[in-house]
């Protein structure tokens, strides 16, 4: 143990497009509805120095992070695998043929899946260099001038799939701050308009993005209530800017700040959950392209951050069904295009 298609491996995401049941669908862009393909989607692009001789590492899962993590045949059959900045992992035995998923120490969530291609006795380390993948089904593809220009409302679908042998529960997706959340202080948005936003204490400094060309900040009162979401097309490392474009965003509405707000740095999408026509070998709608906005299948748009606020829920998805999940994302006109701006989602499950 543990064996593929267990714990944090029991649920997988596939790329949308096929146009059969689990059809041929490699194209992150093609990914914008109908069946489920078999390829499945690839957070993190990875790198092998001194590859450990007939092992292959099939899938490795987002929550690793970047970084280097190593991967050690601790005995002649046996893996341990140590994620980028973390402690290394249960041994677990593999005989040749088998497919296994090794987890990291701390934690199960940080993964990979690896298989055995031969019956000769393991040895060495591995070290193996992850990175985060561009223009996949949930970075979406290069903002053209046009589309920054008169602004833009695209989207990409993903299918979560039940690999497991039994149901899992409370299936939950929610979009992924990407920086420290800060509090606002008296230089605060006004009901309309462009203007500027102050953080009372700490900095933007870890905020996605370039200084100088933006990012979304999700406003909460001091509740927890969503106040605003705006797009700032510039900031320092105390005060963003925000043009009167970048007002009501991911369908929030406009509204006047307050000094105690509650700000965090999000990406610029919105995720829906959607039911396929069929739990196990349906398809979900499926868009004539990237700008069409699906409708069907119970579509409900979250700006959600949390497990606990996410409007992205299951309660139960079976052994071997599937069930759709939908990224759609906002580019404000005049909006600036940045390969250092991230898009991320999150997900959780009881592990089975």
């Amino acid at each position: 143990m543990p064996d593929e298609k267990t714990h944090a491996d029991a649920i997988r995401l596939y790329l949308s497009g096929a146009s059969s049941h689990e059809g041929a669908q490699a194209d992150a862009d093609a990914a914008i509805g109908n069946y489920r393909g078999t390829t499945e989607w690839t957070v993190l692009a990875q790198s092998v120095a001194n590859a450990i001789a007939n092992v292959t590492i099939a899938h490795v899962a987002g929550a690793n992070g970047e970084g280097a993590g190593t991967l050690t045949a601790s005995g002649a059959s046996e893996l341990k695998w140590t994620p980028p900045g973390g402690s290394q992992g249960a041994g677990v035995t593999i005989a040749n043929g088998e497919t296994k998923v090794l987890e990291g120490g701390t934690d199960t969530d940080k993964y990979i899946r690896v298989t055995r291609t031969s019956a000769a006795a393991l040895s060495g380390t591995a070290t193996v260099t992850l990175t985060d993948t561009f223009n996949n089904t949930v970075g979406l593809d290069d903002i053209s001038s046009a589309e920054a220009a008169a602004g833009d409302d695209e989207q990409r679908g993903l299918y979560f799939k039940n690999e497991s042998t039994v149901a899992v529960t409370l299936l939950k997706a929610w979009v992924k701050t990407v920086g420290t959340q800060r509090v606002s202080a008296a230089d605060q948005l006004a009901a309309t308009g462009a203007g500027t936003l102050a953080v009372s204490a700490g900095t933007f400094a870890d905020w996605d993005g370039d200084a100088d060309t933006g990012g979304f900040c999700r406003i909460e009162e001091s509740d927890g209530t969503l106040r605003e979401i705006v797009y700032y097309s510039s900031r320092t490392s105390t005060e963003l800017t925000v043009p009167a474009a970048g007002r009501s965003q991911l369908g929030s509405s406009a509204a006047a700040g307050a000094a105690d707000d509650l700000v965090y740095c999000v990406p610029g999408i919105r995720l829906s959950f959607e039911t396929p026509s069929h739990a196990t070998t349906g398809y979900v709608e499926n868009c004539a392209s990237e700008s069409v906005i699906p409708t069907a299948g119970g579509v409900s748009w979250s700006s959600a951050i949390s497990a606990a606020t996410a409007g992205c829920s299951l309660a139960t998805l079976a052994a071997g069904n599937h069930h759709g999940l939908r990224i759609r994302r906002a580019v404000p006109a005049g909006m600036v295009g940045s390969a250092e701006r991230l898009n991320l989602f999150d997900y959780s499950f009881d592990a089975v």
